[in-house]
């Protein structure tokens, strides 16, 4: 079972962090409403199986955050995008490594 929590959980980063990227580079025009509706829907499905009470977990889930908020064209929070962006990619390997670890044991 915590293989699939591992798998499930590295497909909804993926795709969360994938399709921000994307709306973030095209910029709030050509966003469509249902697309926005799915990054939503990543966002909570992701909550959901995070641990808050763990402290890396509690941090992917603050970056999410800020990264879906940060989404758009306005040159100062492109900056905020990135960073938050980066720190999820780095972050969530550290965690999926980590759960591959207890796995594996």
């Amino acid at each position: 079972m915590r293989q699939a929590w591992i798998n499930s959980l590295r497909e909804l980063i993926a795709e969360i962090t994938s399709t921000a990227l994307h709306h973030h580079v095209a910029g709030h025009d050509e966003r469509e409403d249902e697309e926005y509706k799915r990054l939503t829907e990543l966002e909570s499905k992701i909550s959901l199986m995070l641990n808050l009470n763990e402290e890396d977990h509690k941090r992917l889930h603050d970056l999410i955050r800020i990264m879906l908020e940060s989404i758009g064209a306005h040159m100062d929070r492109d900056q905020t995008f990135q960073k938050a962006h980066t720190e999820i990619m780095s972050l969530s390997r550290s965690i999926l490594k980590r759960e591959w670890d207890r796995v594996k044991k």
